[in-house]
């Protein structure tokens, strides 16, 4: 039961709150340290770079499966046992890819650790969502949005220092002792009972929702090998689209779905979820064309691709639960607003001058758009949260978590492929790189822009309803 405005909050739920959120940040900092890592990768175990990605696509692919039954996990179980089975999954995966000796085995571990990443997310929320007063809601998922955005903002730095001082391995072996300060932190403080343990799961519809997750992920590897004209990719595209038919027709016939979908039925939310989608996608989709361009067009080494990263992720993952306080103070729509206006901004920056950016340029533009995600998407999920019963919390944080996973899946996905469709054509990997990366910049910038009119008819719809 969440507590009202005036009860203190329990040390206990603090302690829940750190736990998940450190299991998380050691989920999203592996999964930003590798993107780092894909020109060493690719040498030392001889794939290229539209194989390589999938380190990073087919983790958060998982992810996000693990993410949309989320919402049946956080009904029927224990948050403790939930807790246990994440941190023992991302325990396991991290000691085989330190092992791993071949990119099957790499690509095997990841997945391990993409179990862990998918329930200790939507643990970290539901947490926030149905133990924090409402009046402080917001302020605790901007606390909870900086111990996750720390992850991205050290992660290209993480795993570039110790690829460039010692081998990629590092990134995972330095992690064990932080793992076991989180496993004792969780296993002592992590109470929350099982809110309805007789919920039944939508195994049909998991699976179809699965499969069109992962067919449309296909396509834009298959693009990325044989160009975006290939059949192969149109075929795969087809079939997602099949499978998409599919998955509409059984969720009206069904009478279990994944989700509570009557969340769907306010505009707002919706809105906010389409939003929420793109500013992730802009984001994690950044941070894997940006290292990669100072590497292979600028010809930087792994430590530097990172570390120009750093200061804007920083920023950004500082400013976090100040717009969590700002909206809590001052509402949603001005900080969000402000949030994606910015993002816009910094995409348009790197169209501008994608001709003669630098590292220097490059850290620079960054801080814009990091610091307008900071200021968007905490407040975004927060927001539409506040649009559902108390019922339907779990079904929200499935959905906006799943939503942000997958978001970064297809970024990462579509814009490699795109990098990798133009290196297919003659020329060095350095001029074919640039070109691909100019049309992910363009991506980026149109994503934006949709992103900021999504806020605005939201807004638009909260208005007319207070009015009406």
């Amino acid at each position: 039961m969440t507590p009202t405005p005036e009860q203190p909050i329990a040390k206990q739920t603090l302690y829940s709150i750190l736990a998940a959120g450190l299991l998380s940040f050691m989920g999203i900092l592996v999964e930003t340290s590798m993107n780092v890592t894909f020109p060493t990768l690719m040498k030392t175990m001889h794939v290229n770079l539209t194989t390589i990605q999938w380190i990073t696509t087919g983790y958060l692919l998982v992810v996000t499966m693990m993410m949309i039954s989320s919402a049946h996990l956080l009904k029927r179980y224990p948050a403790k046992n939930l807790f246990l089975f994440a941190i023992s999954c991302f325990t396991l995966g991290s000691i085989i890819a330190a092992c791993a000796t071949s990119f099957p085995m790499l690509m095997g571990a990841r997945v391990i650790q993409a179990l862990s990443t998918g329930i200790s997310t939507p643990l970290l929320f539901h947490i926030i969502l149905t133990q924090i007063p409402r009046t402080k809601i917001g302020t605790y998922n901007g606390m909870a949005a900086m111990i996750i955005s720390l992850a991205p903002a050290l992660g290209p730095t993480y795993g570039g220092l110790l690829t460039a001082s010692f081998t990629w391995r590092e990134i995972f072996w330095w992690l064990m002792p932080l793992i076991v300060i989180v496993f004792l932190i969780g296993v002592t403080h992590l109470e929350l009972p099982a809110s309805d343990p007789q919920d039944r799961f939508d195994g049909w519809g998991f699976v179809l929702f699965a499969a069109f997750l992962m067919v449309v992920d296909f396509a834009f590897d298959q693009a990325g090998k044989h160009g975006f004209t290939s059949l192969i990719f149109w075929g795969y595209l087809l079939v997602g689209a099949i499978l998409a038919g599919v998955l509409v027709s059984y969720n009206r016939h069904s009478k279990v779905h994944l989700l509570d979908l009557k969340i769907f039925r306010n505009l707002i939310v919706d809105w906010h979820l389409l939003a929420y989608f793109l500013l992730q996608f802009i984001n994690i989709g950044s941070s894997f064309v940006l290292p990669n361009v100072a590497q292979l067009v600028l010809g930087h080494n792994a430590f530097v691709a990172g570390l120009m990263l750093l200061p804007g992720a920083l920023l950004g993952a500082c400013l976090a639960p100040v717009a969590g306080r700002l909206m809590d103070r001052v509402g949603a729509y001005r900080p969000i607003l402000s949030g994606v206006t910015a993002m816009v901004v910094g995409c348009l920056a790197f169209v501008i001058s994608h001709s003669w950016l630098t590292v220097t340029l490059i850290g620079g533009f960054y801080i814009v758009t990091r610091v307008g995600f900071a200021f968007a998407f905490g407040n975004t999920i927060t927001n539409a949260s506040k649009q559902v019963t108390m019922r339907q919390k779990a079904d929200i944080n499935a959905a906006f978590n799943m939503s942000q996973q997958y978001a970064g899946s297809l970024g990462t996905g579509v814009l490699a492929a795109i990098i990798g469709a133009f290196q297919l054509q003659p020329g060095t990997t350095a001029v074919t790189t640039a070109r691909g990366a100019q049309v992910d910049y363009w991506v980026l910038l149109i994503f934006a822009v949709v992103a900021l009119l999504s806020i605005l008819n939201s807004r638009r719809i909260s208005k007319e309803s207070r009015n009406a």
